[in-house]
């Protein structure tokens, strides 16, 4: 819109000076040589300087020639040899008093009417500030670029509306697009749609919105391109602080070949446990076998003595035995449930002794689980014992009591056996015996010790291992 003379009538009513003051940016008034011809107070204010060290000066004079600038002077000796005005150019100087400045000038050149003399009217905005802030936000910028550059997974910078804003290498590099086919497009329309994942756009549009972050999020999807993909995804909202758009961070990380790669671990491992289990239920086989080889043994020999040891052997074979029986109804390779295993250990013994009927049970077995290799000297220490007490403790009795007890107590486990029978004779000779030497000699393969109490009330065993023993 021109402004017509008669509109500023008004004006000619205000005091000139008045006017040039309300400026909010310092404002020159220069002659033809560039001599200062008036100045306004905000120039005065803004530069830290006396009208009379800045009136009837030429500009390039001005605080000792701190003014004597180039950048200024060139651009305002043109306007008055060739145009009318200049605007908006900048100029960044160091000033000795205020330290730097960057000032953001326009000049338009005037000419009084009557004697045609020239004018310039300069005014300088004070712009560091902002011009600091901009080249901060640009050096902001180039440091995210650069961090996103050097990631060695692919990244999304996304806008509040999935538009991408910034991508890694990495992610030009892993789903093989170019930048100018991605930077300014909506998520789901790169690659013509190939990022149309339902999984995907459900958690940036329903979840991200009301969570802060999301993490370890994962999805498959089959790309044109480069194939089928599981794809991990950690996303993080950043709110906007000066009311746009928020800012989604996407990482997503190409996991096919360490998912391809469990898989195959997984398999194999299963293959492994089902050919364990396999041998397990073998050897359990092969156990029985040879228990049930040694029975018919015993029974065709008529030497007493030959008999026992042979129904000894047994026992000790039968307790092995029970042991591979437990781990193939648990589909186990290597760990029993103690109270599984040592309830029926037990309960075979006194069923195998035929008093079954007459002997009551009683088990307090905490919740533990035993590797086989301390199962196997554990479940002989019991066949001995428990061999024992039906062999000893219930001569001449019609019923008996015959119980066994775990406990996990500070580290250990600690294991009783106990009778109420009449006790161990003290002028037996039981530590002669193969059995005892046998039991001794298991609990010392389990680092553990092995302590008897026998008195008219009855004979208690307690084994006491060290619990990671149990699980080694």
């Amino acid at each position: 819109m021109e402004t017509r003379i008669e509109d500023l009538a008004p004006l000619g009513e205000i005091d000139p000076t008045e006017i040039v003051n309300s400026i909010a940016d310092p404002l020159l008034v220069l002659t033809e040589t560039l001599t200062v011809e008036y100045a306004n107070d905000r120039f005065f204010d803004v530069f830290a300087v006396s009208d009379r060290d800045t009136i009837g000066r030429r500009i390039d004079r001005l605080g000792n020639g701190q003014w004597n600038i180039p950048d200024l002077i060139v651009p305002l000796e043109r306007i008055l040899e060739n145009g009318a005005s200049v605007a908006n150019f900048e100029v960044d100087h160091a000033f000795e008093g205020i330290g730097r400045r960057v000032m953001r000038v326009s000049a338009r050149k005037t000419v009084r009417p009557g004697n045609g003399s020239r004018r310039i009217l300069v005014v300088i905005e004070d712009v560091t500030s902002e011009y600091d802030a901009w080249y901060a936000l640009q050096h902001q910028k180039a440091l995210s670029d650069g961090i996103i550059d050097t990631l060695r997974e692919p990244l999304l910078v996304l806008r509040g509306d999935l538009v991408v804003i910034s991508a890694s290498r990495e992610f030009y590099a892993t789903f093989e697009v170019r930048e100018e086919q991605t930077l300014g497009e909506r998520l789901d329309n790169l690659g013509d749609g190939q990022w149309q994942i339902p999984d995907l756009l459900n958690l940036l549009t329903d979840v991200i919105p009301h969570d802060t972050a999301v993490e370890d999020f994962e999805v498959n999807h089959d790309f044109p391109a480069i194939g089928p993909r599981t794809i991990l995804l950690n996303a993080r909202r950043i709110p906007s602080r000066i009311g746009g758009p928020d800012t989604i961070l996407l990482a997503l990380q190409d996991v096919t070949h360490q998912r391809k790669l469990e898989a195959e671990r997984e398999a194999a491992l299963e293959q492994s446990r089902q050919l364990l289990e396999e041998l397990n239920h073998r050897v359990m086989n092969s156990l029985t076998m040879i228990g049930s080889i040694i029975a018919l043994e015993a029974r065709r020999l008529s030497d007493e003595e030959c008999q026992a040891a042979l129904r000894r052997m047994r026992s000790r074979i039968d307790a092995v035995a029970a042991l591979y029986s437990n781990l193939s109804k648990a589909h186990s390779i290597d760990t029993v449930d103690a109270s599984d295993y040592l309830s029926a250990l037990v309960s075979d013994i006194v069923t195998a002794s035929g008093r079954d009927a007459q002997i009551t049970l009683d088990f307090d077995i905490a919740r533990a689980e035993l590797s086989t290799r301390t199962a196997v000297p554990l479940g002989l220490i019991v066949n001995e014992v428990v061999t024992n007490s039906m062999k000893y403790a219930f001569r001449d009795r019609d019923s008996g009591l015959l119980g066994l007890r775990l406990d996990r107590e500070e580290g250990t486990l600690r294991i009783r056996i106990w009778d109420d029978g009449g006790g161990i004779d003290p002028n037996a000779r039981v530590d002669s015996g193969l059995g005892q030497k046998l039991t001794e000699a298991f609990s010392a393969q389990l680092d553990g010790t092995l302590e008897r109490e026998s008195n008219a009330s009855g004979t208690s065993y307690t084994i006491t291992i060290p619990e990671h023993a149990a699980h080694s």
